[in-house]
């Protein structure tokens, strides 16, 4: 029995058709359903697929997704996209989306992608282009490298090796409630609610470079 059931989403029902195909070759997964993208929410609200699979064309996806939050706030958003640098990658993971995936992946790539989301909680996002970092420096150019205490750089720097608190705890020799304490101040000084919106900011003020990331930046 499939762990995990998928709605893909998208104008083409040829390319709908070739990924459902890819998808059944994985046990893992079963295809709840394909449909046009204007369908998405409704057909999502009927089926409670784990992943909304969505391929992007020209929408805004940031209304569709926080409506498929509201009415099926268990599904996994992983988006697939041609041009990621017409994307605010910060709003769409506050939005809810787990994934956004380049369409130049092959089928078997996506799925193999989609399940590492699912099982593993890996945040899988394109490699960034420079409107990401400048967009992000011009709206924010109170927040300097100074405002981080080296600790709190350095912990930074942790969460981009996708390490737990108690993992960065064993390896600057902190206990847990001190780093729990620094991840509250660092979420306070960048105007973020979690450890993803962290790395995603700290990446575009330059805090991190993107060879300090695990896999969740995908080349």
């Amino acid at each position: 029995m499939s762990e995990f059931r998928v709605l893909l989403c998208g104008k083409s029902p040829r390319w709908r058709e070739n990924l459902a195909a890819a998808f059944a070759e994985n046990a893992v997964f079963e295809v709840a359903g394909s449909v046009a993208s204007q369908d998405l929410v409704e057909s999502a609200a009927r089926l409670f697929p784990d992943v909304v699979l969505w391929k992007l064309e020209e929408e805004n996806p940031l209304p569709v997704i926080t409506e498929l939050q509201l009415q099926c706030p268990f599904a996994l958003p992983v988006l697939l996209v041609n041009d990621p640098k017409k994307l605010d990658l910060l709003e769409l993971v506050r939005a809810g989306v787990k994934g956004c995936l380049p369409l130049r992946l092959r089928p078997r790539q996506m799925v193999d992608t989609v399940e590492l989301i699912v099982k593993a909680g890996m945040l899988c996002l394109p490699r960034p282009g420079p409107e990401f970092f400048s967009r992000d420096r011009k709206g924010n150019g109170r927040i300097t490298l100074n405002t981080l205490t080296g600790r709190e750089r350095e912990i930074l720097s942790c969460l981009g090796k996708n390490l737990s608190n108690k993992e960065i705890a064993r390896t600057l020799f902190l206990s847990e409630p001190t780093i729990k304490t620094h991840l509250r101040s660092i979420f306070r000084k960048l105007g973020v609610r979690n450890r993803t919106e962290a790395l995603l900011a700290a990446l575009r003020l330059g805090f991190l470079k993107q060879e300090e990331f695990d896999t969740q930046i995908l080349s």
